[in-house]
């Protein structure tokens, strides 16, 4: 389509092969030779005494032997000073010409300066031929014109750039005097060369010495007039167009004038009007000509702006569809590389989960069979539990990595975690592993999950282990104060952290694998010795805490992991005791707990559990039917045990109502996963995480109902 659109540029003429700079080095040169030329015919004709030689334009004066000798000098000097790389003795040589010119220039021109003096032009002429006839030597013009051009010459290499224009100006004074003499003896003007400065200059001295002086202008091509004139543009197209309307044609009808009045043609009144009104005709038609080639270019531009606008149009059509094209690539390779990590993730779920289900239900068989010793049931019921229990520290640390887990922030001291956790983590790391911890003398309180922080620092130190094949030096340094720098291209932040650093000395990591190692179950241990979710569920702590981890490694030194946990004040955050409420406590009796689960099977399962535990309960699948339940007789239920995620109204909605209706019913909300739960745990609530056991379900709600116990109303007639 930009082929198609290129095609309908306006014709365009192709470019000169030779430039302004080179074409005006190449007439000066050849005015350089014109002139030298000239010159030495003119001299050769005096030495051998010929005078077709000596005046090379029949009928006409010839030049004197100093006017040749003047020309001469200005002919080589311009060819030294027309070549395009001239050497600085090069320069030197033409400027001694230049000045030999000037210095023969200016003795001919004594004679007219001091009258009766010495005639340096009829000595030189006596040298090489005769003496000079009366009225005849070199002119006045001659010699201011040979001057101005040496001037020329000579200045137009000055640092000064006003002595390089005041030599432009002489040169172009020399050529203007050389046009004069010459135009006199075109138009015949015999009284014009019978006295005054031109009497004695020759025709053929006129037009070698004009030739001259236009080489000398024209030896500096970088003078912005001639790329006007000479240059391939525009600006030269049209100056060349105009050149001979403008100069030629008006001399040309001046001299036809001119001799149709000596004729006695025309009078000399009729040939002036005649002359304006064709010079006005001229300039008329040249204006129009003018005008019509303005309008071309007009056009021209015009068509060339449409093509180029239509060529703009077509690329940005291009670039827009190849930028739609790059856009549905980029989500195809996004979409593949989504599903590639989904495949990753479900297969290392998948694989874990497998092996667990491969235990609980090997487990199941055994324990169906039929007289089944009591050591074997014990053995296979305690693997089915601590299958559950991986099982839901698999699902924790998946969750801890999405940074969907539930996390229970406080303000501790990890000042005094990490102190509290050295023996064990000495025992993971074994005795020839030299644990090296840097302590601050003051406390480092910072708001995170305290289990989570413990969790995240084992699974440093056991990446840190594994690192160094069991041998080798880890350092902890905890620090307070400190900013976060921008990590991984996220942003920093100039406020307060507390840094934990973990360095080791052991393999390092790959540069290219820096941006893999916090993928879940990406792992680079062998099979059998490492899930790949340890340093997942360090991120995503660190992340949904308002923090982040850094990592830099060199290959064959070792790695340093810098986790990064908000700092906080002293006691900020801190739950309040709530105060007990006024009236008696009721003594003991059966506990009546009102169960909020929308799954069937689960509720059964939960009624079961309650049930083995003593306490009395009512089941419900739905908020409405709770809040129902409870409005129906207020004082009816000890604890409210809820689903979180519910059709209709969630778990956490119906809490908060509760606790604006009934602020002395404990409430404790149970779930697998909720983004709710994540973004801000339970709210203020007890929480259970899914999977849960008898023994955590009673420990919450015993610690519930002892901390919120139900009252009695107290008797209106107590003293108050």
């Amino acid at each position: 389509m930009v082929e198609a659109e290129r095609s309908k540029l306006p014709y365009a003429a192709p470019s000169r092969t030779m430039s302004a700079a080179a074409r005006a080095r190449r007439i000066a040169r050849a005015c350089g030779v014109f002139g030298t030329g000239v010159s030495l015919t003119v001299l050769a004709g005096w030495w051998f005494d010929v005078p077709a030689m000596r005046r090379l334009l029949p009928g006409h004066a010839p030049m004197v032997v100093l006017s040749a000798l003047a020309t001469l000098m200005l002919g080589m000097a311009l060819l030294f000073a027309a070549r395009r790389e001239s050497a600085r003795l090069s320069r030197r040589v033409g400027r001694c010409l230049a000045g030999a010119a000037a210095a023969i220039a200016l003795g001919g021109g004594l004679q007219y300066a001091i009258p009766g003096s010495f005639r340096l032009d009829d000595w030189v002429q006596r040298l090489v031929f005769a003496p000079l006839a009366p009225g005849s030597g070199m002119a006045l013009a001659t010699a201011i014109g040979a001057v101005g051009a040496a001037s020329g010459l000579l200045l137009q290499d000055a640092r000064s750039r006003r002595l390089r224009l005041l030599g432009a100006v002489a040169a172009l004074f020399a050529f203007v005097v050389a046009a004069v003499g010459g135009l006199g003896y075109a138009y015949g003007l015999g009284a014009f060369h019978q006295g005054g400065p031109f009497s004695r200059m020759a025709l053929v001295t006129a037009l070698t010495l004009g030739t001259l002086s236009l080489g000398v202008l024209l030896s500096r091509p970088n003078r912005p007039w001639v790329t006007s004139v000479l240059g391939g543009g525009d600006a030269g197209t049209l100056t060349r167009h105009l050149m001979p309307a403008t100069v030629l044609a008006p001399l040309f009808l001046g001299l036809l004038q001119l001799h149709a009045v000596r004729a006695g043609l025309l009078e000399a009144e009729t040939g002036t009007a005649l002359l304006v009104i064709v010079l006005a005709l001229w300039l008329a038609g040249l204006t129009t000509r003018l005008a019509r080639s303005v309008e071309r270019r007009a056009v021209a531009d015009r068509q060339l702006r449409d093509a180029l606008q239509g060529m703009n149009e077509a690329l940005e059509q291009r670039v827009a569809e190849r930028t739609r094209e790059l856009a549905e690539a980029q989500d195809a390779l996004v979409q593949a590389q989504k599903m590639e990590a989904i495949g990753q993730l479900t297969g290392g779920v998948a694989h874990d989960f497998n092996n667990l289900l491969t235990i609980i239900r090997s487990s199941v068989d055994f324990l169906r069979r039929p007289n089944l010793s009591e050591e074997r049931r014990t053995r296979y019921m305690d693997a089915v539990s601590d299958t559950v229990e991986r099982a839901s520290k698999l699902t924790a640390q998946l969750l801890a990595f999405a940074r969907r887990q539930s996390l229970r922030p406080e303000v501790f001291d990890a000042r005094e975690r990490l102190a509290g956790v050295a023996s064990m983590l000495d025992s993971l790391t074994g005795a020839r592993i030299r644990i090296v911890r840097e302590m601050p003398e003051s406390p480092c309180f910072v708001r995170a999950d305290p289990t989570q922080f413990e969790t995240a620092l084992v699974n440093l130190v056991v990446n840190a282990r594994d690192a160094m094949a069991g041998e080798g030096t880890l350092t902890i340094a905890l620090s307070c104060g400190r900013t976060k720098p921008p990590i991984r291209g996220h942003a920093g932040s100039p406020n307060d952290f507390v840094v934990v650093a973990a360095t080791d000395t052991g393999s390092g990591i790959a540069k290219e694998r820096l941006t893999q190692i916090f993928e879940p179950f990406f792992t680079t241990k062998e099979v059998g010795k490492g899930t790949g979710l340890g340093l997942s569920q360090v991120i995503g702590f660190a992340k949904q805490s308002g923090g982040d981890v850094d990592v830099a490694s060199v290959v064959g030194r070792g790695s340093t992991f810098t986790l990064y946990l908000p700092q906080a004040e002293a006691g900020a955050g801190e739950e309040k005791a709530v105060p007990e409420p006024d009236g008696q406590p009721l003594e003991q009796a059966d506990r009546c707990i009102l169960v909020v689960e929308d799954n069937i099977e689960i509720g059964a399962f939960c009624t079961q559990i309650l049930h083995d535990l003593g306490y009395g309960t009512v089941l419900t699948q739905t908020a409405e039917a709770a809040l129902a339940e409870i409005e129906a007789v207020p004082f009816r239920f000890d604890a409210v045990f809820s689903d979180v995620v519910m059709p209709g109204m969630g778990g956490i909605e119906l809490a908060k109502r509760l606790r604006e209706l009934h602020p002395e019913l404990p409430v404790v909300l149970t779930s697998g996963y909720s983004h709710v739960l994540a973004s801000d745990h339970a709210h203020g609530f007890e929480f259970v995480r899914k999977p849960y056991s008898a023994e955590q379900v009673g420990k919450v709600l015993r610690a519930a109902i002892a901390r919120k116990p139900k009252v009695r109303m107290a008797p209106a007639d107590a003293p108050v």
